[in-house]
């Protein structure tokens, strides 16, 4: 027993114990006893503790059993005898003292001990103190076991509750709680585990070396009272482990699916979580909507329905509504009204969505007849929902849909026809149809009215009976009759005139008699109307006529309708007493509601579809666009009026008449006239017009018009109205909150445009006059933050810095201002930590110096450094397990879920992990991975990505799917691998190291490494084919055709298959530095104890020690010493950090940069080293296959199919990786390089196989195939070191390979690179070949004579690798040949006679003068480059240069620069980038060249002394003409892999080093720029492609462009003008094909960018040219075109084209002829073409001309070698343009004369093509304001107007329509044109059965109207 005694020996306690019970038999015993001891309070409690353990037997084991009193513990006795003795004792301390290392507790009576010891003490009155056991204590298994007994003990024992100060349930929680759960609340109040200190304590044991136990005791709780645990859970400070985040899981899904306590624990949940309760039910009903029932049983009884109503997403809140109504438990209609009160149309929006989603799976489920996936609506539920919808304002979007909403219903749901506000629900309320014998009564009756056995009236009769009745069969007749009438209704035209006249009358009459209400009375007045807009006469208008007055009296009701009715135009000239009356009605409305409150029915208005377009239509759509739950930028806020400003105005909308004079005077305003206009305005500008006006001011001037910010103002100063002011800023507000949080905005730039000129006017109204931006309103840092988190700087970063601007006009707000500082220093942080893009970091550079503050002088802030990762997903959208947008969120959404559902525990965890939270103490779920989502490559190839939205989101789900189908035994079996395998390793080498953070460190490292390349390695196969099965069936299942998902599935895998590996690695890192963390958990906690109590001291690892032999074995250098582990020996462990494994390619491999110290692994790299590698997701461990995890039934070993397409896959990508590599052979690709990996990888495949020699053997087969059919260097040294480790695999393929190339005679194989390097190789025998030679010379075949002539040369000569006796026989059987020999053989013998003496002397003479040129060219560089050197040091060397020799000579001078400029570019062809050096090492050459040819240019001086300017131009020439030589030649040479880059640094480093000495070079500035020019068109992309993206950046140089653009008098136009047509022309055949490919695509985006930089700097040179250049672009090409045709001269402000009667013959620009530099007259030339027309034009003969000229236009056969058109397109744009300038030249009317003969002929007999053509010529010329534009738009129009084919019209439209329809600008002269062509009468279009020929042409047709004008 000595060993349950302190080292200290408590005396005490150890009499005790040596005497046993019997000591405390009685006091007086006692006494005698302790007689001698002094006793204090940790004495006392030692003794209590050893009592309390031997309190069964003596042995203090806890076995045995008590039979009699006397053989246990008297300890009343014993507290007796110690109050006598030390009366002066704390018992408190006593029980404070029990934590010694002693201390257990076995069962129930060792806790009875202690209790009546405690009751038997001083203090007995008082409850025990059970929380004196509830803080930290040393003995942890003694604590725990105190617990244990105290919550499993009886309440007459000890009571918790009473001792703990917090309680997890009170009484009081329950007061308003039904009785059952008052009772159960009671009965649980007493219970030992209401203790919140119990459960906290225990909680925190579970993170200690006890937490093996603690799961044993929260086990025993969850057993005893779940309920009290899982609410003990939810309150407590801390949850940290897995074990314990599952029990709450799945508690909660107990709860929330019914149990006896669910209504008391969710109250209590209720209570203390809201939050976390409201998610846990929306994630609930995210994984089964149909648990809504359960969902309103829980509100109800919890009571707080109202409030879960409230809930967002609406489509979850108005799903419970519905239900809820059903039940009686909510008034719908009166919750609806409600709702969109708040909310508006975005409530009106969720609403229609949700009936549309509701019907259609209702739908789904009648035809599948499969139980109900969510819960079914009633009949009179959508009836409420129609009819309050109906009722209800709503913006025109939302007005089209209900009408679709409704139509849907109505044909889905028959019996909403009868629906009425009193009627009780029909119990076959959601029966799709009727019944046959209803549908047969109903259908009788239309038979006896049509027949004339019943009149009207009668119908009408019977039909109220019926609607009236109470009998369900009559109620069905009724509704089957109305529907029956409206289903007719697109039938009506094809009726007799009887039949159609008798249901005209029955239709009016149901209106007129009431029949029809609601959303039936809304389908019954459309049709009425739709049928009045066909032509007067027809038989739907006559129809409409007799239907309308039927119910003429009710008109008045409907004061909208009756406007509709009025804008009928030829309803008022057909009956004008018709339109009298329905004028008389509308008065009568008006008089009765008043004009402001006139009531809206569900009718479509033409009046409210007039609205102002450009911005406003764009806002109208954002609104709909912003997300409804979650903003992206909530640091925004618009500002209301202040009461004081809008008291007693009643705001409306002017007039017509007086918008037009507001119009006028805006248009027309300027400074010189702003105090006569501002006068004009304020007289017609009332109050009640504010809002109107700063609506308009905002949006259709500020937002369009930034030059006119500043006249605005001054505008605003001049009306000097408070109240207008406010209008305005509160306007400007909520456009830039729409804005910023548009989605169209990110993509759009013309968006950001807006956005930008809307933060300028803000800016100027605020800042720059001294007032503030309010915080409010505006938060600038909050905002940029927002931006960052979301990925919107490049939304939010322009705004704010246009904003900012404004601050240099300021007195107030300049620097240093600490508001304006402290956004700045966000900006300068934002600019150096947070990868911008080049064009944000510019706007923060223009915003430093536009307030003239250097950046450098801002110190940045650190707010993105120190703040933590903000959590982007929207607040209401439950979160799954894995950290991303759970199920629910998306069926929330309304948005339809593929793949598998996620299980009940996947749905609590959702929950969970969404309340983090309000929950502290809840950490990241089991597999939480990176958001995927911004980082998957979606490749521009694949049009479903572009056409489909929505598939970026399938793809999305489809990976997440996948990733969950494989992750858990993944990650699983290799975590547990790596810990078991780094466990037994660290163990052992840290058996003597004492510091646990240097074993924690060591094991991190080798287990992160190991589990991520295991996982790598097993994942790969899998995950692949995962991906595919996962990526197909969410294609199919959403419509694509097999070939169309086929494509997208392998694209997609292919490029994200690395991305998913990727985050699986990432995972089990994770998982496995957490698990060996908790199996070493023991082994750090040791280590610590040892150096806190032992410092200094050796420590040993005593398990390890005791239970293996191995210190004994080690040799001497892996011992462990008692110093610990040594440097050299823990290298081992870091050295895992350093193994080199390369990242996935493309930018997945980016997310994970800042999470990982450690490079992302690749399965290629791991593979062929990994122990055991098995393909098909198989590793083996210890020599037996193990499967990856249950559900992978795959085979051990793949099939011989598999092998082979796996190593087709392998030869694809090593032919690709070849053709994309620089490198020029073999030895100078880096040893991980992808090409030496694949190389490594193809053996183990073949090994992999069943049989290896013959998979071996089929690939050396292939790849010899492949051998002979390369091009390059590279590519052959490839596969000859693929042969190379094929033959490795097994000796009798390396045999099989060696014959077969050395013996086996085909022509094939007569390829000498090949050979050369096969015999390099080893792979051929020289000496065999040599045989093999022979044989061949002998045969007689001239092929083979002459390639073993080469071969033999090559060797000898060429690669040096042999002599001629190697080649003995085959010199032999040479020197027999007779007769006609190659010419080969003969080059061959007479190298060999004369050594190639001669060609050698010639080479030796040329490289010695090589060697001299490049001795001059190397001190040039040396000098250059010498850190000392100064410009007059290299002017004397210059000067001393062009002294020499060389320069006397044109050939020598030329062949120097070649010299140069060939040692510069195989400098950068050969150079290998060394780790540390600078990119730029490469070009030092080139630089040097550069600045060589420069120098030389400067000093250049004439020998005469005649000219020294045309001098330096020569010799920049010459060099120019050199540089072409080389890049020509290595162009020809390298073809594919021809090398742009040293040639564009070249030409780059000329145009910098000229622009430095363009002040020494400005009279020759000009020549040298056109010099760059011819040089540039000499290299156009036609004759050199491979040099066509360096061409394009260099004709777009910022030094080559603008200042051809700038020369005076514009003299450098005409060359960057021939070399953009050389840029169209090289585009042309390209952009015909339909598909662009990748760098078509690329080259294409570079041409738009010159044009736009083109159209926003020099929009004139676009002006003069664009003749040329629409002559040459391709039809097809309409957005690049567009461009060209929208410049305008920057002195020129464009008129509106959409003001209202806008006069365009009345603008001054318009009788101004434009500027056309582009010679138009030439392509009339031919024939004497030009003469005969001019004649033509002059005298209208001969008319031979005009009959001839449509065949004159043809193409001859034998020119026409493109094969496009066969019309002479560039001579029909110049008969077109040509034929209108006389025209105009000459005053002749549009409407007369020779050019409208020719043009109309022109049109009548050309052929649809010729028509096309023609009619784009005339559209080429609708531009700007110009005489041209004016000409050629009425030319158009008449046109139009006055051909009498529908064709001619057609044609016409689609010309004009097909460059309207795509994206912006749009020319200003085609807008014009075609707003004319629809708006105006005359030209009746909208009447041309064209615009309605089918659905989608009359919706299109219908969008362009809206979007031009709203029309």
């Amino acid at each position: 027993m000595g060993e349950d005694t302190d080292p200290r020996e408590n005396t005490l306690s150890k009499r005790l114990l040596e005497t046993g019970y019997e000591c405390c038999s009685s006091p007086a015993t006692l006494r005698e006893l302790i007689a001698d001891i002094s006793v204090e309070e940790k004495d006392v409690a030692i003794a209590l503790g050893c009592m309390a353990r031997t309190n069964t037997n003596m042995s203090g084991l806890g076995s045995g059993n008590a039979s009699s009193a006397d053989s246990n513990w008297k300890v009343e006795n014993f507290v007796a005898v110690i109050m006598e003795k030390s009366p002066e004792l704390d018992w408190e301390k006593v029980i404070e003292y029990l934590d010694y290392p002693h201390f257990f507790i076995y069962d129930s009576k060792g806790l009875g001990v202690l209790v009546r010891a405690w009751d038997h003490c001083p203090k007995g009155d008082q409850p025990f103190p059970a929380n004196k056991f509830f803080g930290k204590w040393r003995n942890l298994k003694g604590q725990l076991s105190a617990l244990y007994q105290m919550a499993t003990a009886p309440t007459d024992i000890i009571r918790l509750v009473a001792s703990s100060e917090r309680k997890v349930i009170s009484t009081d929680d329950f007061a308003e709680s039904s009785s059952h759960v008052r009772t159960l609340a009671q009965q649980l109040y007493d219970d030992q585990l209401n203790s919140l200190d119990l459960i906290e304590c225990v909680l925190d044991l579970a993170e200690t070396a006890v937490a093996d136990d603690v799961k044993t005791f929260i086990e025993m709780m969850v057993n005893k009272t779940p309920e009290l645990v899982f609410l003990g859970f939810l309150q407590a400070k801390t949850i940290k482990t897995v074990y314990q985040k599952d029990i709450l899981g799945r508690l909660l899904l107990l709860y929330l699916s019914g149990h006896t306590s669910s209504a008391l624990v969710l109250t209590k949940l209720w209570l203390v979580n809201p939050d976390f309760f409201t998610k846990s039910i929306l994630e609930m009903y995210g994984s089964d909507p149909t648990s809504l029932s359960r969902i309103l049983d829980i509100a109800h009884e919890l009571k707080i329905l109202p409030v879960i109503l409230n809930i967002q997403p609406f489509f979850f809140s108005i799903d419970l509504a519905a239900l809820a109504s059903r039940r009686e438990f909510l008034n719908l209609e009166k919750w609806l009204q409600e709702k969109i009160a708040e909310h508006k149309d975005v409530f009106i929006r969720a609403c229609l969505e949700f009936l549309s989603q509701k019907i259609a799976a209702e739908v789904s489920r009648q035809e599948s007849k499969a139980a109900p996936q969510t819960v079914p609506l009633s009949v009179e539920v959508i009836g409420i929902f129609l009819k309050t919808l109906s009722e209800s304002p709503m913006m025109p979007e939302n007005s089209e849909l209900l009408k679709e909403v409704q139509a849907v219903c109505l044909q889905t749901f028959p019996k909403l026809m009868n629906i009425r506000g009193n009627t009780e629900a029909a119990p076959t309320g959601m029966e799709v149809s009727f019944k046959p014998d209803i549908e047969e009564e109903a259908n009788s009756y239309y038979e006896r009215i049509y027949s004339g056995e019943m009149s009207v009236d009668q119908m009408i009769e019977r039909l109220k009976a019926f609607s009236q009745s109470q009998n369900l069969r009559e109620q069905d007749i009724f509704a089957c009759m109305i529907h029956n009438l409206f289903d007719e209704y697109h039938f009506f035209p094809k009726y007799p005139d009887k039949e159609l006249s008798i249901t005209s009358v029955l239709f009016g009459s149901l209106v007129q008699h009431r029949l029809v209400t609601y959303v039936p009375l809304g389908i019954a007045l459309r049709c009425v109307l739709d049928a009045l807009h066909n032509p007067p006469g027809s038989k739907m208008f006559n129809f409409g006529l007799q239907a309308l007055r039927q119910f003429q009296s009710r008109l008045s009701e409907w004061p909208q309708y009756c406007i509709n009715l009025l804008q009928i135009p030829h309803l008022q000239q057909s009956n004008p007493d018709l339109v009298h009356l329905i004028g008389g009605a509308l008065q009568a409305a008006q008089l009765q509601h008043g004009n402001d409150n006139l009531p809206q029915d569900n009718i479509p208005s033409q009046q409210q579809q007039r609205s102002l377009p450009s911005l406003q239509d764009k806002l109208a759509t954002e609104q709909q666009q912003v997300p409804v739950n979650h903003a992206p930028f909530t640091a925004i806020h618009v500002p209301d009026l202040a009461s004081s400003d809008a008291d007693n105005v009643a705001y409306e909308t002017p007039t017509e008449a007086i918008q037009d004079k507001i119009l006028f005077i805006i248009n027309n305003i300027a400074r010189n006239n702003l105090e006569e206009k501002i006068n004009e305005l304020i007289q017609v500008l009332d109050k009640t017009a504010y809002q109107w006006f700063s609506n308009y001011l905002v949006k259709k001037r500020v937002s369009l018009e930034p030059n006119y910010h500043d006249l605005y103002l001054l505008v605003m100063d001049s009306i000097n109205s408070r109240l207008l002011y406010h209008h305005i800023l509160r306007e400007t507000y909520s456009n830039i909150q729409i804005l910023l949080n548009s989605e169209k905005t990110v993509t759009s730039s013309s968006e950001r445009s807006l956005l930008k000129n809307l933060g300028a006017w803000l800016g100027g109204m605020t800042l720059a006059r001294n007032k503030p931006i309010r915080h409010k309103n505006i938060a600038f840092k909050d905002l940029l933050l927002e931006g960052f988190d979301s990925n919107r700087l490049i939304v939010v970063i322009p705004f704010v810095c246009k904003v900012l601007e404004q601050c240099n006009k300021s007195i107030v707000f300049k620097p240093p201002n600490p508001w304006l500082m402290a956004i700045l220093r966000l900006l300068v942080e934002l600019y150096q930590f947070a990868e911008l893009k080049l064009n944000l970091k510019f706007e923060i550079e223009v915003l430093c110096k536009g307030l003239s503050i250097e950046m450098g002088d801002i110190e940045a802030t650190t707010i993105l450094k120190n703040r933590p990762p903000k959590d982007l997903l929207p607040k209401n959208a439950p979160i799954d397990g894995f950290g991303r947008m759970g199920e629910s969120a998306s069926i929330v959404a309304g948005s339809e879920t593929h793949g598998k559902s996620p299980g009940p525990n996947s749905m609590i965890q959702g929950a969970l992990w969404e309340g983090a939270n309000a929950m502290p103490g809840i950490d990241d779920p089991l597999y939480s991975f990176p958001n995927i989502a911004p980082y998957i490559v979606f490749n521009p190839q694949i049009i479903l990505y572009s056409s489909q939205p929505a598939s970026k989101r399938w793809v999305l789900q489809a990976l997440l799917q996948a990733i969950r189908e494989i992750i858990e035994p993944v990650v699983e079996r290799s975590v547990a691998i790596a810990a078991v395998s780094t466990r037994e390793l660290t163990a052992k080498d840290f058996a003597v190291e004492s510091d646990e953070n240097k074993m924690r460190k060591a094991a991190h490292l080798m287990v992160q490494n190991l589990a991520g390349s295991l996982a790598m390695v097993t994942c790969k196969e899998p995950l692949r084919m995962s991906m595919i099965n996962n990526l197909r069936s969410i294609f199919m299942s959403n419509g694509l055709t097999d070939s169309m998902a086929e494509q997208a599935v392998l694209a997609t895998v292919s490029d994200n298959l690395d991305l998913v590996c990727a985050v699986i690695e990432k995972v089990a890192m994770g998982k496995a530095t957490t698990e060996i963390d908790e199996i070493l958990m023991n082994s750090y906690a040791s280590r610590k104890k040892h150096r806190e109590q032992r410092p200094g001291q050796a420590y040993f690892d005593l398990e390890v020690f005791s239970m293996t032999r191995y210190p004994a074995t080690l040799p001497e250098p892996l011992r462990a010493q008692p110093s610990g582990l040594q440097p050299a020996q823990f290298r081992v462990y870091e050295d895992f950090a350093r193994i080199s494994r390369t990242a996935p390619h493309g930018s997945n491999s980016q997310m994970f940069e800042t999470d990982r110290s450690l490079p992302m692994a690749r399965p290629e790299v791991s593979f062929p080293y990994g122990t055991g590698t098995a393909s098909g997701g198989y590793s083996s461990i210890g020599g037996v296959a193990t499967p990856l995890g249950a559900g992978y039934e795959m085979p051990l070993q793949p099939s011989a199919r598999q092998v082979l397409d796996r190593f087709t896959q392998y030869l694809a990508e090593l032919d690709k990786l070849a053709s994309q590599s620089n490198a020029p052979n073999f030895a100078s690709l880096p040893q991980l390089h992808d090409i030496r990996v694949i190389i490594r990888q193809i053996p183990t495949l073949a090994l992999s196989s069943f049989d290896k020699v013959e998979a071996s053997r089929a690939f050396a087969q292939k790849v010899v195939s492949v051998l002979y059919k390369c091009e390059t260097q590279l590519a052959r040294e490839m596969y000859v070191a693929l042969l190379e480790r094929l033959c490795e695999v097994s000796p009798n393929v390396g045999m099989l390979v060696t014959y077969w190339l050395t013996h086996v005679d085909d022509e094939r194989k007569y390829n000498v690179p090949v050979t050369v390097a096969l015999i390099k190789a080893g792979l051929i025998n020289l000496v065999e070949q040599d045989q093999e030679l022979g044989i061949l010379i002998e045969s007689g075949r001239g092929t083979a004579i002459d390639f073993a002539a080469k071969l033999v040369r090559a060797c000898i000569f060429d690669e040096n690798m042999a002599t001629p006796q190697d080649f003995m026989v085959a010199l032999d059987a040479m020197g027999r040949l007779r007769g006609k020999v190659p010419e080969s053989v003969l080059v061959l013998m007479d190298d060999l006679r004369s050594g190639g003496q001669q060609q050698k002397d010639l080479q030796d003479e040329e490289a010695s003068l090589r060697d001299q040129l490049q001795y001059y060219f190397a001190d040039w560089v040396r000098l250059y480059q010498h850190p000392s050197t100064t410009d007059k040091a290299q002017n004397a060397f210059l000067i001393q240069l062009s002294q020499q020799v060389i320069f006397n000579n044109e050939d020598m001078s030329s062949l120097f620069f070649r010299v140069c400029i060939e040692a510069s570019v195989d400098r950068v062809n050969k150079f290998k980038q060394i780790p540390g050096q600078s990119p730029g090492a490469a070009y030092q050459l080139i630089d040097s060249f550069s600045k060589l040819v420069v120098g030389l240019i400067k000093i250049q001086a004439d020998a005469n002394n005649a000219n020294h300017n045309a001098a330096k131009v020569a010799l920049f020439t010459k060099v120019l003409s050199v540089i072409v030589l080389v890049l020509a030649q290595h162009h020809e040479h390298s073809r594919r892999q021809f090398n742009q880059r040293p040639f564009l640094r070249l030409f780059t480093c000329l145009l910098s080093d000229l622009h430095s000495s363009e002040q020494q070079l400005l009279p020759v500035y000009l020549p040298i720029l056109n010099a760059l020019s011819n040089t540039f068109h000499t290299l156009q992309p036609t004759c050199f492609p491979g040099f066509t993206f360096a061409w394009l950046q260099l004709i777009s140089h910022r030094l080559f462009m603008p200042k051809l653009l700038f020369t005076e008098n514009q003299k450098g136009w005409p060359s960057f003008q021939r070399l953009l047509i050389c840029l169209f022309r090289f585009l042309v055949p390209f952009l015909r094909d339909v598909e662009l490919r990748d760098t078509t695509r690329m080259l294409y985006r570079g041409t738009l960018r010159i044009l736009l930089v083109l159209l926003h700097d020099f929009p004139e040179f676009l002006c003069d040219y664009h003749y040329s250049f629409c002559d040459v672009i391709p039809a097809s090409c309409i957005q690049l075109r567009n461009l060209i045709l929208s410049a305008f001269p920057r002195n020129m402000r464009l008129p509106d084209p959409f003001t209202p009667n806008l006069k365009v013959d009345l603008l001054p620009e318009i009788n101004q002829a434009p500027r056309i530099l582009s010679d138009y007259v030439a392509p009339l030339k031919s024939n004497n073409f030009k003469q005969h027309l001019d004649e033509y034009i002059e005298t209208h003969m001969p008319k031979s001309f005009i009959t001839e000229l449509t065949s004159k236009l043809l193409v001859d056969k034998d020119e026409n070698e493109s094969g496009t058109s066969k019309y002479n397109i560039p001579l029909m744009n110049s008969l077109v343009f040509y034929v209108g300038i006389m025209g105009i030249t000459r005053g002749i009317a549009v409407s007369q004369g020779a050019p409208m003969e020719i043009y109309q002929r022109l049109l009548a007999e050309l052929d649809p093509e010729g028509r096309y053509v023609f009619l784009s010529a005339i559209a080429n010329q609708l531009r700007y304001p110009n005489s041209h534009t004016h000409y050629f738009s009425c030319v158009l129009l008449y046109l139009f107007a006055e051909s009498d084919q529908e064709i001619v019209k057609e044609q016409i439209t689609r010309v004009l329509l097909e460059r309207l329809i795509v994206n912006r600008p749009h020319p200003w002269g085609l807008l014009i044109t075609f707003i004319e062509l629809i708006k105006n009468p005359r030209y009746n279009f909208w009447n041309h059965s064209f615009t309605r020929c089918a659905t989608d042409i009359e919706r299109l047709f219908e969008s362009v109207s809206r979007s031009l004008n709203q029309i």
